[in-house]
């Protein structure tokens, strides 16, 4: 397939925007589309979007347990880790941690979080919330937004693997696919109830009923579209050296 070819090019990482759109136009332009079916730009980043997660659990190797540090070296603290690394360019402290931490951050246009490419600047408000200003991976210059850290900052979440799927219980928050009529984004949600139910060689057949956070929508979900999200604490994380 043409965008799983061009997605193992980029090593898993979100081609550029014109990529996804040159994909869209060629979509459209298509025999069996062509004046009938006009294929988003939204629609291909969702594909690439999902089919990354798919894949990063793919490539998960930690059976029969929770892991949300698989990607960490040994002997790592999971909660020092965040003290010296969220930063703006040029200012990591360790080069070491570039490799293996990855961020995700919340939209204010949509409410949705998204994978973060880059963080561009930060700055403190006289409220004493400090933001930085985040670009999104797929998105351009104009899509940039200024993020408050302490609330929509966060390593980028754990994809559920299927022998994962005991650590989901009621109460757990997590972050959820949910499929609308124009697109489809991640969003957090709260497990109300878990429906164990055998593997099979398709993998997890177990059922989770999920409630969204953004607009209170109950659906059930199977465990592929949940990703386990990782909370740790950004009050020390350090920017030029400024603690927030």
């Amino acid at each position: 397939m043409e965008m799983e070819g061009i997605l193992l090019q980029h090593n898993i990482a979100m081609p550029s925007r014109h990529i996804l759109e040159d994909l869209a136009d060629k979509f459209s332009e298509s025999v069996e589309r062509k004046g009938k079916i006009v294929v988003q730009f939204k629609q291909i980043w969702n594909w690439f979007q999902n089919r990354r997660y798919a894949l990063r659990a793919r490539g998960n190797k930690a059976p029969g347990k929770l892991n949300v540090s698989s990607s960490m070296p040994p002997g790592v603290d999971s909660t020092n880790q965040m003290r010296n690394v969220l930063s703006v360019p040029g200012v990591m402290r360790s080069d070491s941690y570039k490799s293996y931490l990855e961020f995700e951050a919340k939209s204010a246009r949509d409410g949705a979080w998204y994978d973060v490419h880059n963080f561009l600047a930060h700055r403190n408000l006289e409220t004493g919330d400090p933001e930085v200003q985040v670009r999104f991976a797929g998105f351009e210059v104009g899509e940039d937004e200024w993020i408050k850290v302490k609330k929509h900052i966060r390593l980028r979440s754990h994809p559920c693997e299927a022998s994962e799927c005991v650590a989901v219980l009621a109460g757990d928050l997590v972050l959820c696919f949910q499929e609308g009529k124009d697109q489809a984004l991640y969003f957090d949600a709260k497990v109300l109830d878990a429906q164990r139910r055998r593997h099979d060689i398709r993998g997890c057949r177990c059922r989770f009923l999920v409630r969204y956070s953004h607009d209170q929508s109950e659906v059930g979900r199977s465990s592929f579209k949940l990703s386990l999200t990782i909370f740790l604490p950004v009050s020390s994380v350090l920017f030029h050296g400024l603690r927030i």
